[in-house]
């Protein structure tokens, strides 16, 4: 039986408890009309009189509850919020202390690059996909039930706790996680859990809380992950509503600042630009690293006017320096699918006046898994007005020829990790001398981040890197500093731009 449809006998047996409670009244005014036909009593009145009390019973009696499915939910077959709710409730009501039931709240990794990509209909045709799934995964006394746009919330109705939880949290995950097919293409889409338990005394809505806040520590912890509601998970989640809070504030009045980290040219050590960074100072809490706050960016959105922001405001200071010491950019993969990263690298450059070829937009390779020939697209028309594109984080997992083959970036930048190694793993040495041959044959420029110690430099000159950038040569520094430090470096450079 499908799970979506599990609720349906316990609904239908109160239902027909309801009709044959009906069927006795109508039975004993049948009774009570042949009684009265045998005292004597007038028939036709009290005939009269037994119809009405009945039909007023039967009109005054609860409907059957029809399982509400709304626009939303009528492609899916499943259960929506409502009837899920009811039936929590319900479930919660008559539990087995020792079986306690579960909530697991699903959410779909990636699914608005889909829709910005696809469309509604590409969404609407994953969700389908990802709903079968988990109607075949689930046990028919289980309920499955859609509560958002790639939102699930699965009720395990019983099993010996948290292991049973565990097990089945798993395998929902894997099951959405394995490859789509949509529209005859190959798509991955991964998906995040989070569980909650019932306990003495827990209240639906604080169950289904539960289960929320537990999602929200897996999704941070990234796709595949499935986490259960711990304590202190709502203090958690109330710091991090109140950090986004403050975060939007900042968008909105650009309370943020800029730090650049030079570029040198590793042989004469000649600066030849900068990366552009963010930084945040919260009012309260002060400085608060970017691997806190920028994913909340990407999470909520603000990246989109936020790296709108940082593009002019990089601009416009590197526009004061020196030519040709240039800035780079780091883009944000919302940027590309939303298709916005054009329009603001052509505001930027008009409104600062920066000649094109002084700025690097700098991408990572985990955009280009994203919808490539999107992306390729976009490259391409970004190329045209005369920037420099990087491939960021070589190496770092997701290494392809085929991307180096179908574009022509101008600077490969050599993943932190293999730099940190480089002394003490000959592996990483080995990686590093493979990736600069490569580049040099392709007739790229290769750039190593992370450089802090003389023994690294020497060893990245031995096997031919061209550029550095790290805590040896420069930390990341004020804009005003970093005016100054251009202006002080007033050389030809063979390269336009960091």
């Amino acid at each position: 039986m499908p799970s979506s449809i599990a609720s349906t006998p316990p609904a239908w047996h109160r239902y027909g408890m309801r009709a044959l409670a009906a069927a006795t009244v109508a039975g004993l005014a049948c009774g009570l009309l042949g009684g009265a036909g045998l005292i004597g009593a007038p028939v036709p009145a009290l005939a009269g009189a037994a119809g009405l009390f009945l039909v007023a019973g039967l009109l005054a009696w609860p409907a059957p509850r029809k399982v509400a499915r709304p626009s939303a939910n009528q492609f899916t077959e499943l259960a929506d919020a409502e009837l899920l709710r009811a039936e929590l409730a319900e479930r919660l009501a008559m539990a087995q202390p020792d079986r306690p039931a579960a909530v697991i709240t699903l959410e779909l990794d990636g699914f608005a690059a889909i829709r910005d990509t696809l469309g509604q209909d590409g969404l609407n045709a994953l969700v389908c996909e990802a709903a079968g799934r988990l109607r075949a995964a689930a046990r028919g006394e289980d309920m499955v039930a859609r509560t958002g746009l790639a939102e699930f919330v699965v009720l395990q109705r019983d099993g010996l706790q948290p292991e049973a939880a565990a097990r089945f949290a798993g395998r929902l995950v894997h099951e959405l996680s394995r490859p789509y097919a949509l529209d005859g293409r190959p798509l991955i889409c991964g998906a995040v859990a989070g569980i909650a338990v019932a306990g003495p005394g827990l209240a639906m809505e604080a169950l289904l809380a539960q289960s929320a806040m537990a999602l929200e520590r897996a999704r941070a912890d990234g796709q595949g992950t499935a986490r259960f509601f711990e304590a202190g998970m709502d203090t958690a989640l109330s710091a991090r509503h109140s950090l986004e809070g403050a975060l939007r504030q900042a968008a909105a009045a650009e309370e943020f600042q800029l730090y650049y980290q030079p570029v040198f040219d590793l042989r004469s050590r000649r600066l030849l630009g900068f990366e552009a960074l963010l930084r945040w100072s919260h009012p309260e809490r002060g400085v608060v690293s970017p691997a806190e706050f920028v994913p909340l960016l990407e999470e909520t959105g603000l990246i989109l006017p936020v790296g709108a922001w940082v593009l002019r405001k990089a601009c416009q200071e590197a526009a004061r320096w020196p030519a040709p010491i240039g800035v780079a950019v780091n883009l944000s993969p919302a940027q590309f699918r939303r298709d916005e990263v054009l329009d603001a690298v052509r505001t930027a450059l008009a409104e600062s006046g920066l000649t094109p070829g002084r700025l690097t937009l700098e991408i990572t390779e985990g955009l280009l898994l994203e919808h490539t020939e999107a992306v390729l697209t976009t490259l391409e028309q970004l190329h045209a007005l005369g920037v420099e594109i990087a491939l960021d984080d070589f190496g770092s997992g997701y290494s392809s020829l085929a991307y180096l083959w179908r574009f022509r970036f101008d600077t490969l930048k050599i993943d932190r990790a293999f730099v940190q190694e480089l002394r003490r793993d000959g592996k990483a040495a080995a990686i590093i001398e493979s990736i600069i041959g490569l580049g040099h044959s392709l007739d790229l420029r290769i750039t190593a981040e992370g450089v802090e110690t003389e023994e690294q430099l020497i060893a990245l000159s031995g096997v031919g890197c061209d550029e550095v950038q790290g805590y040896l040569l420069g930390r990341p520094m004020p804009s005003a500093e970093a005016a100054l430090l251009a202006e002080a470096t007033r050389r030809p450079a063979t390269r336009s731009a960091a």
